[in-house]
Parts: structure tokens; C-alpha cells; sequence
């Protein structure tokens, strides 16, 4: 369904041609089994009919304005009503159904995931980001825009700008100059972990398109946000998992934040929160567009169920198309694939299956969507017969997995940390973009052959930068040693895209030094015969990747492992590209923050103490009693009195050694003169969820 830019629905409407769907299997030994599917929510269609949603046209570039209210939510709350019973019910405003289980979220606009946001090259975009968490800090990543003059925007705190505190807002303006399927997610914390991530695609005008004779339909609709999916906030599975043996493993997907997981029962009745839909065209070719917010080491298989998938761009650049019968995503990567609709009219499923720390050693994380025929009924099966093992895909796989890995790794009483080079990253106490009187380049950062005086023997925690001049070439040679964890590690350039030139998997054994034996001997060979152009790429477990690129964007560009766990205790790296001189002037006012530690004063309590020896105490007088006319008790507010700053005499009782009241009289007759008197009324009030 397509609204049009000023169209605005209000709930009783969107109740009323919402597409729900559903089907109910049954037999006389087993409950009622209902499955169903969802293809939007009043906020998605209020998505698309954004002005900026449109059709590109040369020329016509806007300014698109966009409001993102951070805070916590959580999963299935009151919002839901009677969700999934009433299949209306979970496409309410604020209803993140999600799989059905409830679990604490940090949102924007109370939306799993948040805001899809829809433009065309050259339009200028502005979200303010409002932080209402309470207490933490927050900040946004353009995940795929290079930020090009607008480097302060890139939304990496302590790097490019301070982070959003509590109760703050904070305006990212930028140009979307960088054509593709992109996306958006918070680069603070934990917090895109739980929840706080979105969509963003920037178009073209059609005849600008390279990949247009691939595709007739590219349906704003079409849009897959996958993540794998934990049961609790990230912090504590974190903590628990780094300082002790806690299990850390994702145990679902979720696609556009819903997903078949909760069973609910009911009268008889079993259902699960709806799964998500798509609809096709018959005899249309349709582009399709998938991007990973990937958490954990989970690559995830995309196939859709008697159909092939034509892959023609990653991470918003175009590839030599190619046709496969399933392809594997990573973390923060993105794809673009065309489905054929020339089978029989019907639903299909859509297959996502989670590896390695998602596969079936573990908790079996998968997911399943539909793609629907126009004018077709039903499912291809029930939800309940849909498992892990049904989503194995067969054919052509864009990226598989090795056959086997070991189930556990040994360990001792240490923490292990992932590293680039014996270093982990930790980003200055000021952003050295916007604030680099903050830092001294000689001192405070460090790199593999310079550590100077932030390391220690044993261990090295910080500012990890690498220099390196304008417009150079740098060739990138990545190698996962694995000594402890079998794991992939999508790594992701900030403000550039690379080329991938090389990539391998040698085994247990992976050391750099047998990596570059191999190189000198011309045994890895590079692919300088048109090779993909990314901005994330993954490094295979026990492997290799090399990458090139040139270094034309001045700034400071964090390269980082996209895995949410790695990058959190440093697993990356920073390119200061160029020198200050060559970045575009600080914007106006932008917002300062570093550590505050100056040289205690030696006269610092003399000074306090004159300060507040000069100071008058007010006081406020009140009538407690009855006044002489007999009239009932109560506050008779008088003007505020300005008191001596010198206490007068404690009054024996309460505090004394004889008896007397437990207040001293400061006046005669019924007036007493209090510190302070605070009168609360408490009320019971109601909200709407």
C-alpha cells in the first residue's frame, strides 16, 4: 500500500485496510493453530508517505526533517492490547511485538526497528535525535555514508562528536550523497544491540540507476532489517558472558522486528506473534533489500523458497550480478537482490538461518518471512512445522560456513579480549575532530610500531590511530589468529568504501607471519580484474581478507569488528586522514565535553568559607494555629524574611538536656518561624500507554 506525501491515517482507518492474514490449522488431538503475517503498521505507512519517500526525479532534491525520540520501551507492552489474539492489535502504534517475548528495548519513536527513512541523492537530511534514556548518553551512525564536508556528523562519540547526554537533543545535518541500501544505528554502547537501529535507502533518479535494466519493481516495501536477537539488554549478557562462563548466544532472528518464537495459547487457540510479509507481483522481476544489524559472530542465510536470488549491489555499490540459490549476510553489511515472481501464484516462505554462534550448535537462531503473490491465499505450511532444519537452503551459496568447528574452547580464569595488533582501542576523553587543542597527536595516541607511554608491558588500552596523508593508498591485510574463539569478524570502514582484493581460510594455524610467507611466495593472489567495492567485510575464522583503498576523505574514520561484543572492549582502530587543516570549521556551537581534573586550590577553603559567611539565610514564616478570631487552623503564608547568617541559640528540649517543646518559639503568640516547612498532595493519575 502506497499513501501518498500529505496523507495522514488515523488508527480507526488503518484498522479498516490494514492486509492481515491468516490460517488455522487443526486436528482433533492438537489445539487450534493459527498462523499469521503482517505487511504494515500505521507507522511504516506513515514512513512512506514521508515527503521524502517519492520518486527520484533530476533536479527535485529536498530538505527531509526527521524527529528520532530515544528512550526505553519494551517488547509486547501495554501498547499490544490483545496482540497476537487480535492480529490488529499488534500493528498498533508502539506495539513491538517482536517474537513475543517481553524483554526491555531501547527505541526511537518506540519503534522495533526504528524509522525507515526513504531519499533521494542530493537531498539534505535532518534528524534531530532527542535522548530521552534518563541517564545514558546516546549518538547515531550513518552506517554507509562517507559524510564527505560533513565529517562532525558521523555520530562517532569521543571520536567526531561528544555524545548526546540524558535530556539533551543534538541536530545531525548531512547530505545524502552516497546512493544505496544503507543503514542507521547507535554507535553508544550497547544500544543497538537492543533495539536502536533503522533503515536507510537513498535512490536515484532511474536513469541514473546502473542497475535498472536488472529489476522492474523496486517496492519502498521490500525492505529486510535482520538482526539476531537476545533475551535480555546486551549489558547484562555482556558482563555476564565477558567476567564469567555466561551463555551469550542469540537464540532467535528477527526480521523488520517480528519473528515466530512465544507460542501463546488461548481457549484452545496457539498462535505466535505475527511473522513478516511482502507481496510480489506476478511476472515481476522485484528488487529486494537486505541489510544485517547483526550482533553477535551470526552471519545469516537468506533464501526464498522455490525461487533463485539474482544478487546485483552490496553495501549500496553495484556487482557483477549474479544468480545464486542463497546468500550470506554479516554483520552491518548490506545486499540487493532480485526475485523473479514467475512461479505458480502462491505464499512462499522466505528463509533467514542464523551460523556459527546462530547454528544448530547452540540455540538454532532462524526466521521466516512470506512472500506473497498478489491475490494469493493461505501459507505454504503451519508456523509450528517451520524449524531450524526446514531453512537449510541447497544450491549455490553466496558464503558458507566451515563443515565443522569445535563446540567449546577451554578456558582458564582470564578475560579475552579481541585486538587489532596486541592493541585495544580506547577513543580519547574529547573528540579530536571537533575539540584537538584536546589532544596531543604525538602523545596521547598510539599504533603498533609508536606506544609510547599509554602502554604497559602487559597490556595496551588505547587511542589505537593510524596517520596517514590525503588521497594515499593504503592496502589493509587482515588476519584472524583465532587462539581462542572461532570466529568471523565483519569489519567495517567508516567515511570510505575499499576494495576486497583477497580473501581466504587456512585453518587452526593462522598466524600473520604465515600469511605473509604465503604472500611473498605469490601463493594469495589479488583480484585487480573489477573486485567488489564495500564498506564491511568479514575476515574469516582462522583466515584472511585484504582490502585497498584510497584515503580521500580527511578526518578521523574509525575502522572497527562489527560484532556488538568486540567493538565494545576494542576491537579497532582509527585513521586520522590528512591533518586538521584540511577538515571543513567546527560547526557553530557544537557541543564541548572532556575530563574536568584541575590543580586543587590551596586556598580553596578559605575561599569557600568567605563565600558563604557572606551569604543571608531566607526563611518563611507560617501560621500554624488558630488566629485570635477563632477561625480553624491552617497556613498563613507571609512574606519571606531575610535571617541573619548567624544561627541563633539551639532552644533546650529535643535537642537540650531539659524538658521543654521540641521546637523553639522564635516569636511570641501563635506565630513560629521554620526552616523549612513542605507540604505534599499526592495524586493517583492515568495515562494512555
Amino acid at each position: 500500500m502506497r499513501l501518498k506525501s500529505n496523507t495522514h491515517l488515523s488508527w480507526e482507518s488503518f484498522s479498516m485496510i490494514l492486509l492481515l492474514v491468516l490460517v488455522v490449522s487443526w486436528s482433533p488431538l492438537e489445539a487450534e493453530v493459527v498462523t499469521q503475517s503482517l505487511t504494515n503498521t500505521l507507522e511504516t505507512l506513515e514512513d512512506l508517505s514521508h515527503p521524502c519517500a517519492r520518486k527520484c526525479v533530476a533536479g527535485d532534491s529536498r530538505v527531509c526533517h526527521y524527529t528520532f525520540k530515544v528512550e526505553w520501551y519494551i517488547t509486547m507492552s501495554k501498547a499490544c492490547f490483545d496482540c497476537p489474539f487480535n492480529l490488529t492489535d499488534c500493528a498498533r502504534p508502539h506495539c513491538a511485538s517482536a517474537d513475543g517475548f517481553e524483554r526491555p528495548l531501547v527505541t526511537v519513536n518506540r519503534r522495533l526497528p526504528g524509522p525507515a527513512l526513504h531519499v533521494c541523492v542530493g537531498d539534505e537530511m535532518i534528524v534531530d535525535v532527542v535522548n530521552e534514556l534518563g541517564s545514558d548518553s546516546t549518538s547515531i551512525h550513518w552506517h554507509g555514508l562517507h559524510q564527505q564536508g560533513t565529517p562532525y556528523m558521523d555520530g562517532v562519540p569521543f571520536l567526531t562528536q561528544c555524545p548526546i547526554p540524558a535530556g539533551n537533543s543534538f541536530r545531525y545535518h548531512f547530505l545524502a550523497d552516497h546512493p544505496g541500501t544503507h543503514y542507521w544505528h547507535s554507535h553508544s554502547g550497547l544500544q543497538r544491540t537492543d533495539g536502536m537501529f533503522g533503515s536507510l535507502v537513498i535512490r536515484e533518479p532511474e536513469e541514473q540507476d546502473p542497475l535498472k535494466e536488472h529489476y522492474d519493481e523496486d517496492d519502498f516495501e521490500h525492505m529486510f532489517v535482520i538482526t539476531d536477537w537476545l533475551d535480555a539488554l546486551g549489558i547484562d549478557k555482556f558482563v555476564n558472558h565477558h567476567h564469567t562462563e555466561h551463555d551469550n548466544k542469540p537464540y532467535t532472528l528477527l526480521v523488520n522486528g517480528r519473528g515466530k518464537h512465544v507460542m501463546f495459547e488461548r481457549d484452545d487457540v496457539q498462535t505466535y506473534t505475527p511473522v513478516h510479509e511482502v507481496v510480489v507481483k506476478p511476472g515481476k522481476r522485484h528488487r529486494f533489500r537486505a541489510l544485517s544489524n547483526s550482533i553477535q559472530n551470526c552471519p545469516i542465510v537468506i533464501s526464498v523458497e522455490g525461487h533463485k536470488l539474482l544478487a546485483i549491489a552490496t553495501d549500496g555499490m553495484p556487482i557483477q550480478p549474479i544468480e545464486v540459490d542463497s546468500l550470506t549476510i554479516f554483520g552491518g553489511e548490506r545486499w540487493d537482490f532480485v526475485v523473479n515472481a514467475t512461479e505458480e501464484p502462491a505464499p512462499y516462505w522466505i528463509y533467514f538461518q542464523g551460523q556459527l554462534d546462530c547454528d544448530d550448535r547452540f540455540k538454532s537462531a532462524f526466521q521466516v518471512a512470506v512472500m506473497r503473490y498478489e491475490g494469493a491465499q493461505g501459507y505454504p505450511a503451519s508456523l509450528r512445522n517451520v524449524t531450524y532444519e526446514t531453512t537449510i537452503p541447497e544450491g549455490l551459496v553466496s558464503w558458507s560456513s566451515p563443515p565443522s568447528l569445535p563446540s567449546a574452547v577451554q578456558r582458564t580464569h582470564r578475560v579475552y579480549l579481541p585486538q587489532i595488533n596486541d592493541i585495544s582501542l580506547r577513543l580519547p576523553s574529547v573528540p579530536p575532530l571537533s575539540q584537538p587543542e584536546g589532544v596531543d597527536v604525538e602523545r596521547d595516541f598510539c599504533n603498533a610500531t609508536s606506544k609510547g607511554e599509554v602502554c604497559s608491558d602487559s597490556f595496551c588500552y588505547c587511542p589505537h590511530v593510524l596517520s596517514v596523508e590525503k588521497d594515499s593508498l593504503i592496502e589493509l591485510v587482515l588476519v584472524d589468529e583465532g587462539v581462542v574463539y572461532w570466529a568471523n569478524h565483519p569489519f567495517h570502514l567508516h567515511g570510505h568504501t575499499f576494495k576486497v582484493l583477497a580473501m581466504g581460510r587456512l585453518g587452526e594455524e593462522t598466524t600473520m607471519k604465515k600469511v605473509k610467507e604465503l604472500d611473498a611466495a605469490g601463493l594469495i593472489k589479488r583480484n585487480f580484474d573489477n573486485p567488489p567495492t564495500k564498506d564491511t567485510v568479514t575476515v574469516p575464522d582462522g583466515g584472511y581478507t585484504i582490502i585497498r583503498f584510497f584515503a580521500t576523505n580527511p578526518g578521523y574514520w574509525l575502522f572497527h569488528c562489527h560484532i556488538s561484543f568486540h567493538v565494545e572492549v576494542g576491537m579497532g582502530l582509527v585513521f586520522r586522514v590528512g591533518d586538521q587543516s584540511m577538515v571543513p570549521p567546527v560547526p557553530q556551537n557544537f557541543p564541548r565535553c572532556g575530563h574536568w581534573t584541575p590543580d586543587p586550590d590551596p586556598n580553596f577553603k578559605a575561599k569557600v568559607m568567605r563565600y558563604v559567611e557572606g551569604q543571608t539565610q531566607v526563611t518563611v514564616d507560617f501560621d500554624l494555629l488558630a488566629n485570635s478570631s477563632g477561625h480553624a487552623p491552617g497556613p498563613s503564608y507571609s512574606t519571606p524574611v531575610r535571617r541573619p547568617t548567624k544561627a541563633p541559640a539551639r532552644a533546650k528540649g529535643a535537642y537540650g538536656t531539659s524538658g521543654g517543646s521540641t521546637l523553639a518559639s522564635a516569636t511570641s503568640g501563635s506565630r513560629s518561624s521554620l526552616l523549612l516547612l513542605a507540604a505534599f498532595v499526592l495524586a493517583r493519575g492515568f495515562c494512555h500507554a
